[in-house]
């Protein structure tokens, strides 16, 4: 059957102008143009009703197995103070009725800097939750955690346990352990908790894709893919589950043997699952205090947040990656740890002699310079911006960075150097929302009002072209998605409202009507 969309704002993000109508056949693009010449070869009509309809978005960066598994656990992104977060895990636990010996009780998505405390919660807190089950709670960044006397038994952390390299456990003035666990020591401690059996998980990945489409995103990230993400992620698709493309990223690290082994998957969709290459985490997150910086936080003399691995360590990280064609991403938030990745691609230029672009990601990049961003170009590296950064914790990175936090998010210093850029939300840290973080990359206001440098603010246009063809070449994928073009995928996003014709202040309020992935209707408001 061949469906004709017509009678709408079709913005197809080429350089050709808006056609009148779109054809398309199995879940194809077969012709764009005049309505009345296509409408003769058409058997399905599509009024767009004077809507406006884009290619569907591309999400740069996220973690779809996290998201997947937080919508088991206690919700604590409400939360407006320590005793709110003590009565919604309370109220969890209620609800939740017999729990397991082996089970965790598990929340997910506090901010210290919006409690009024401006504090993390302590085990003593959580003790008070339950002292017979474990209990840990995540920070909405993924990066930290509180865990009550039980977990941190079971993850074998007493007063004597030193600090793992690239982390931090929280201990008290008298060196007892006061709950709080940091980078490494909250990432690699909390691989302990056991995931929910497959049948819910099911049922959460299910949930998780609705949620993606909800904001017109038909390609989803994995973003740290280990041994049970991937597990998980495989089974879903021999089983049918996945009907979103999900591109995973494996931990270079820990399992880099998921690549080899899976081989077949390797730039290559089976059943809507595929993987993109390799994912390596450099420094922590800057409204956690723990991006590493060249210069100090404010207020510290010295202080500059701390690197995961040496200079020669990435290296060989990268080294790695290049020797095996494959794409690398890497977290980098603070201008510290992107000098670390842009100059281990330099040095890897230098000895290896590489010619091939491999498409590196630059992931997050709130405190690079823009003096690093003259840098990408050259290097065939892309940057995938968390400009919501801006919105969310802009006068967070305000307090923390002084004069430095005006230029978070650089993009338009990237974009002048023609640098790729893509966006993303790094969910499950916020919701997937790109018409919101399309408004933060034009107009870069922070939740108090305040103006960040506007010399960083980019275009709508140029905000579309990150969501759609940027990351579809960010996943080289440039030839079937990302633009509305004949022989591209028939997977369309349809807007309340023409982004590039109403008020730049008003773009946040555009709404995500329909969400259609190779012809069909996978979201309806």
């Amino acid at each position: 059957m061949k469906t004709l969309y017509y009678n709408g704002h079709i913005i197809t993000m080429t350089s050709q102008p808006m056609p009148q109508a779109v054809l398309c056949e199995n879940g194809k693009i077969i012709a764009t143009g005049n309505y009345d010449i296509l409408k003769t070869k058409a058997d399905c009509f599509i009024d767009l009703k004077g809507k406006t309809m884009l290619p569907a978005f591309i999400d740069g960066h996220s973690h779809f197995t996290t998201v997947a598994n937080t919508l088991a656990i206690a919700d604590l992104s409400q939360a407006k103070s320590i005793e709110e977060i003590k009565n919604i895990l309370n109220v969890f636990v209620d609800n939740k009725g017999q729990i397991g010996d082996d089970e965790f009780i598990v929340g997910f998505g506090y901010d210290n800097n919006f409690l009024p405390e401006k504090a993390h919660p302590t085990k003593t807190d959580l003790d008070s939750i339950s002292t017979q089950y474990p209990v840990v709670i995540s920070h909405t960044s993924g990066h930290m955690g509180v865990a009550n006397t039980k977990a941190l038994e079971i993850m074998g952390i007493d007063e004597k346990t030193p600090d793992p390299e690239g982390g931090k456990i929280g201990r008290n003035s008298d060196g007892s352990l006061n709950g709080y666990l940091e980078e490494t020591a909250f990432t690699t401690n909390t691989a302990v908790i056991k995931q929910p059996g497959y049948e819910d998980m099911c049922r959460y990945a299910q949930q998780a894709q609705q949620m993606y489409f909800k904001y017109g995103i038909t390609t989803i990230q994995d973003g740290f893919t280990g041994l049970k993400e991937w597990g998980l992620l495989k089974k879903l698709s021999d089983d049918g589950h996945l009907i979103a493309d999900i591109v995973s990223y494996v931990d270079i690290n820990t399992c880099p043997q998921i690549l080899t082994n899976n081989s077949e998957y390797n730039k290559n969709y089976i059943k809507n699952l595929k993987i993109g290459g390799y994912k390596l985490f450099l420094d922590g997150s800057p409204q956690g205090r723990t991006a590493w910086m060249t210069y100090p936080y404010e207020n510290s003399k010295d202080y500059c947040g701390y690197p995961i691995y040496n200079d020669k360590q990435v290296f060989e990280f990268v080294k790695k990656a290049i020797s095996e064609k494959q794409q690398l991403l890497c977290h980098c938030n603070g201008d510290a740890a992107a000098r670390q990745f842009i100059d281990a691609y330099f040095e890897a230029d230098s000895q290896l002699g590489t010619q091939d672009n491999y498409r590196p990601v630059l992931i997050h990049g709130q405190l690079a310079t823009p003096r690093q961003m003259e840098l990408l170009h050259s290097l065939g590296m892309i940057v995938s911006f968390f400009v919501a950064h801006t919105w969310q914790w802009g006068d967070i990175h305000l307090e923390n960075f002084g004069e430095r936090a005006m230029k978070i998010c650089p993009v338009n210093s990237a974009l002048n150097n023609n640098a790729v850029t893509t966006f993303h939300q790094d969910t499950p840290v916020l919701p997937p929302d790109m018409m919101h973080t399309v408004w933060c990359a034009v107009n870069r206001l922070t939740q108090n009002g305040v103006q960040l440098d506007k010399s960083e603010s980019v275009s709508v246009y140029d905000a579309l072209k990150s969501i759609t063809i940027n990351a579809a070449y960010q996943y080289g994928e440039e030839n079937i998605k990302g633009t509305i073009e004949i022989g591209k995928e028939a997977s369309f996003v349809i807007l309340s409202d023409n982004p590039l014709l109403c008020d730049k202040n008003d773009i946040n309020k555009i709404k995500v009507l329909q969400t259609i992935l190779r012809g069909e209707t996978v979201y309806s408001a």
